[in-house]
């Protein structure tokens, strides 16, 4: 598999990952641990409202700072609920501006 979102072991820099690589990693994440199918999941709903407990967001959030090699001041489920919205402020610019 050709992974273009991997970075330079020398820059130091964690990998660029887009919006649409996000939502898919979340969308996977979410419906494990809801075990339910991925196209059950809405994305625009706030995760919260979909099924998930409050400590296995936890668990998720922490996955997704390790998988983007960042970590997060707060929990960004404040400022972005909805997989849609947290996928599209943390993914790389998938159209040039």
């Amino acid at each position: 598999m050709n992974d273009e979102t991997t970075s330079s072991p020398n820059t130091g820099q964690p990998p660029t990952r887009s919006s649409a690589e996000i939502q898919n990693w979340l969308l996977d994440k979410l419906a494990e641990e809801l075990e339910i199918d991925r196209c059950q999941i809405q994305v625009n709903e706030p995760i919260l409202a979909q099924g998930i407990d409050s400590m296995h967001v936890v668990a998720i959030v922490a996955q997704l700072e390790d998988w983007l090699g960042i970590r997060f001041s707060s929990n960004p489920l404040e400022d972005y609920p909805s997989i849609e919205a947290l996928s599209q402020s943390l993914g790389a610019n998938d159209e040039p501006g």
